[in-house]
C-alpha cells in the first residue's frame, strides 16, 4: 500500500510541476499554427536543398507535436511531391522542435538539455538528410511511392487510433487555408477560434500518451532501485573506454524508447527518470529523439510505405540518432555545457505543495486551458 501511495504522490507532483508549462506550450503552438500560414510551403519541398530542408524544419516546428500526426502530415507532403529528406526533416522538427517540448525540458531537465534538444534536433535533421541522399536506394523509394499510390485507392483504417483525429486535423488546416484564399482576411476572433481548435486536437491526440508517460515514469522512479539504473548505464565504470560507455548509453536510450511506446512530451518525463538513473547526456537526447522509431510508429511506416521502406527508415533514423548522441556528448563536454551531477526537477519525494511562482502559474493556466479546450471542442463541431 505504501508503494502505491508513493507512486500516486509522485505522479501528482509531476503533473503539478509540468502542467503550466505544458498548457502554455500547447497554447503557443496553437496560436502559431492559426496565425502563420503554411499552405504554400509544401510546394517548395520537392528538391533536396538547404532552403527546402530549412522550410521543412520550419513547417514542422509550427505543426503538431504528436509523432503520429507528424507521420501522417509527412506522408501528405510526399504525396504532394516532397522528397524523403524533407519529409523526415518535417517529422523530426514537428516532434522535437516545438514549444511544449522546450518548456517541459527546461522545467524538468534544465537549460543544458534545451540546448541539446535544439542542437541535437538540427544535427539529426542534417545527418539524416545526408544519409538518405546517399544510402536510401532509389528502388526502395520507388516501391514506397507505388505503395502510397496503391493505398490511396483503398479505404482502410490506420493501425493507430489517432488516425481519424489526424485526418480531421489536416482537413481542418486545409479548410481554414481555403477560407483565407477565397474570402476576406479573418478577424482576430476567428483566428483565435481556429487556434482553440488546434489546441483541442493536439491535446486530444497526445493527452493519453502524456498520461501514460507520467504513470510509467512514476512507477519506475519508485519501484526500480538506483543500482539497476547505474548498472544498466555503466555509471562509474572506469574499466571501459569512454567511447564505449557513451555508445552503449546511446543504444540503450534508443532501445528503451522503441519498447516504451511513449511519444511526445511523455518522453521528456521518462527522459528525466533516465537522467536521474545515470544515463549520459547524449543518451537522454537519443531517447527523446527516438519517438519516431517506437514499435507503433514503425507499424505506421509499414502501413504507409511498405515493409522494406519501414526497415530502411528504422536503420537510417537509428544511425542518425546514434551519431547525434555522440556528437552532443563530445561537443557539449568540450564546451563544459553538460551538467556535472544527475540532479534535476524529478526528485520530488518529500516535497510539498507551496505558494510559489509555479502555484500561481498553475492557478492561472488550469482554468484558462480548460476553457480554451472546451472552446476548441465547440469550434470543431
Amino acid at each position: 500500500m505504501n508503494v502505491i501511495t508513493n507512486i500516486l504522490s509522485q505522479l501528482a507532483y509531476m503533473v503539478w510541476d509540468i502542467y503550466w508549462g505544458l498548457a502554455l506550450g500547447f497554447i503557443l503552438s496553437s496560436l502559431i499554427r492559426a496565425f502563420v500560414s503554411t499552405k504554400s510551403i509544401s510546394a517548395r519541398l520537392g528538391k533536396d536543398s538547404v532552403t527546402a530542408i530549412s522550410l521543412a524544419t520550419l513547417f514542422g516546428a509550427i505543426s503538431s507535436s504528436c509523432s503520429y500526426a507528424a507521420a501522417s502530415m509527412a506522408r501528405a507532403l510526399m504525396i504532394k511531391g516532397a522528397t524523403w529528406s524533407n519529409a523526415v526533416a518535417f517529422m523530426v522538427s514537428s516532434t522535437n522542435l516545438v514549444f511544449e517540448i522546450f518548456i517541459v525540458i527546461v522545467s524538468l531537465l534544465g537549460w543544458a538539455f534545451f540546448g541539446g534538444e535544439v542542437i541535437g534536433g538540427l544535427f539529426f535533421i542534417i545527418i539524416s538528410a545526408i544519409i538518405i541522399s546517399r544510402f536510401f536506394p532509389a528502388k526502395i523509394k520507388d516501391e514506397a511511392t507505388e505503395h502510397i499510390a496503391a493505398s490511396e485507392g483503398k479505404k482502410s483504417n490506420d493501425p493507430h487510433a489517432h488516425h481519424q483525429m489526424e485526418r480531421s486535423c489536416c482537413h481542418h488546416d486545409m479548410k481554414m487555408d481555403a477560407k483565407e484564399t477565397h474570402a476576406h482576411k479573418p478577424s482576430l476572433l476567428t483566428k483565435l477560434k481556429e487556434a482553440s481548435g488546434h489546441y483541442y486536437m493536439d491535446v486530444t491526440m497526445v493527452g493519453k500518451d502524456i498520461l501514460i508517460g507520467l504513470a510509467v515514469s512514476a512507477i519506475l522512479m519508485i519501484v526500480v532501485p538506483d543500482a539497476f539504473w547505474k548498472g544498466l548505464f555503466l555509471s562509474g565504470n572506469s574499466s571501459l573506454p569512454h567511447f564505449v560507455v557513451l555508445s552503449w548509453n546511446a543504444i540503450v536510450g534508443i532501445f528503451i524508447a522503441i519498447i516504451a511506446f511513449v511519444c511526445s512530451v511523455g518522453n521528456i518525463v521518462m527522459a528525466a527518470v533516465l537522467w536521474q538513473g545515470g544515463i549520459s547526456f547524449g543518451g537522454v537526447i537519443a531517447f527523446i529523439l527516438s519517438d519516431l522509431v517506437t514499435i507503433p510508429m514503425l507499424m505506421v511506416f509499414r502501413k504507409y510505405y511498405g515493409n522494406k521502406t519501414m526497415w530502411y527508415l528504422l536503420i537510417i533514423l537509428v544511425v542518425s540518432i546514434f551519431f547525434t548522441s555522440l556528437f552532443l556528448d563530445y561537443s557539449f563536454a568540450a564546451l563544459h555545457w553538460i551538467p556535472q551531477a544527475h540532479t534535476g526537477g524529478m526528485q520530488m519525494m518529500g516535497r510539498h505543495f507551496g505558494w510559489n511562482y509555479q502555484t500561481w502559474l498553475n492557478l492561472f493556466f488550469i482554468p484558462v486551458s480548460l476553457v480554451y479546450f472546451y472552446w476548441g471542442r465547440k469550434s470543431m463541431k
